[in-house]
């Protein structure tokens, strides 16, 4: 019968059963298998086409689809700063606050009053004692004490140096004795670019320049054909750095801590090297550095500019009418009222403001009771007598181009501050 069937035409042989006392186990489906069986028919085919793209299912797809994307931390928000804070400056606090760290404020000495500028200022501080004291310290000993030393006194002096602030007269400071060196300068440069000398007998208007404004930093005068008064001048700069911030250490800092001479020396070498000398020096005053300023700003500039361009209900219209002539008079004439106004209102109530001089003779007041000072007090000096005036004039050459102008100007000057009334005197109406 079997080989009948064998012969017979269109015929499958079925295989002989087992014996019954025999149980044929059953192979246990694969993995694979069951991923094939859950794919369908696109991973049967990219099976059958030799790809090596393992199938997945829809619904890991529509899992893995689904998940939020991990935020991106902006290497400057106030987190990733404070981050960077704890692990340079507090590093033993690290390990113990993962859960919920401490703020920076209950970790660190206060800086100055605020904690955002706290914030900003020990990021500086950090990366520098990263780049410049931990480089080769933690090759020496892992003890953190040192660094945390550092901190305490750079702390000390930023809030001496904030409460020394508050007791400056910026308005003197800025619109009397900045503009009056400035003035100086301007003065000596144009002497030293213009010297009455003529050919063929040559000038170093460098030379002039420091024999007007002499500055022990700056001497001698660095010549490029001489290298070794380039040298000289670097290391009297140097050495000039050096000894203003030990001044300043010794005002600002208690006297067990210009004890340590250690502390002392790194914290002056950070102050006047890395810096006065490295950012403010070698970077800040550079020319490139101050047209790259320019430029930046000449750039945010235009970008409002073009802003303001595309809009076109801001756009002037173009054209003149009898309409618009009367509302640009009136608008004028209501500008005009509203500034009179402002003046009436200011020159009545100057009468109520307190004098400028009650707070340094109240100063001075307590400061003779208690002992003789050295260096006298400061006279104070009206708003228009103040040196940014002479300044401004000198700097756009008024006296030359406008003498005019320059001459009436003095004249409005001299009469208000010493005329009848005295209104722009020490305390007057318009100086208060």
């Amino acid at each position: 019968m079997t080989t009948a069937a064998a012969q017979a035409p269109g015929r499958v042989p079925t295989p002989n059963p087992p014996p019954p006392g025999l149980v044929t186990p059953r192979p246990k489906p694969s993995r694979t298998s069951s991923l094939q069986s859950e794919s369908g028919p696109t991973s049967k085919s990219a099976s059958a086409d030799g790809s090596q793209t393992p199938p997945q299912s829809a619904g890991a797809a529509a899992r893995r689809s689904a998940r939020p994307a991990p935020p991106s931390t902006d290497p400057l928000s106030d987190k990733a700063t404070a981050l960077l804070i704890r692990r340079i400056l507090c590093p033993q606090h690290l390990e113990k606050a993962k859960n919920a760290p401490a703020p920076i404020e209950e970790l660190l000495p206060p800086l100055t009053s605020r904690n955002d500028v706290d914030l900003q200022l020990y990021a500086l501080i950090a990366i520098i004692l990263r780049e410049y004291v931990q480089n080769w310290y933690n090759k020496i000993t892992p003890d953190e004490t040192f660094v945390a030393e550092i901190v305490q006194i750079i702390a000390h002096i930023t809030r001496a140096l904030e409460q020394r602030l508050r007791k400056v007269d910026l308005e003197s400071l800025l619109f009397d004795e900045i503009p009056d060196l400035l003035d100086k300068h301007m003065t000596a440069y144009r002497i030293a670019h213009d010297p009455n000398t003529q050919a063929p007998i040559r000038t170093n208007s460098r030379e002039i320049y420091h024999s007007l404004c002499p500055l022990p930093a700056v001497s001698p005068v660095p010549c490029p054909q001489d290298p070794e008064s380039v040298a000289q001048q670097a290391e009297s700069e140097v050495a000039y750095r050096q000894l203003l911030v030990h001044a300043v250490l010794a005002i600002l800092l208690p006297t067990e801590d210009l004890e340590n001479g250690c502390l002392t020396a790194l914290v002056g070498q950070i102050f006047s090297e890395l810096i006065i000398g490295n950012s403010v020096a070698n970077k800040l005053s550079e020319p490139w550095m101050i047209l790259e300023m320019i430029i930046i700003a000449t750039r945010t500039l235009d970008k409002r500019k073009a802003t303001e361009d595309e809009n076109p209900s801001k756009r002037p219209g173009k054209g003149y009418s009898m309409q618009g002539l009367f509302w640009t008079i009136l608008h004028w004439c209501f500008l005009a009222t509203s500034f009179l106004r402002l003046v009436f209102t200011v020159l009545m109530t100057t009468r109520s403001l307190p004098p400028r001089s009650s707070h340094s003779t109240v100063q001075r007041k307590n400061t003779a009771q208690h002992e003789v000072r050295s260096d006298p007090e400061p006279l104070k000096v009206p708003v228009l007598a103040f040196r940014c005036w002479s300044a401004i004039s000198n700097l756009i050459e008024m006296d030359v181009r406008m003498p005019w102008l320059c001459g009436a100007l003095s004249m409005v000057q001299w009469v208000t501050m010493t005329g009848p009334g005295r209104i722009a005197a020490v305390d007057g109406k318009l100086d208060r």
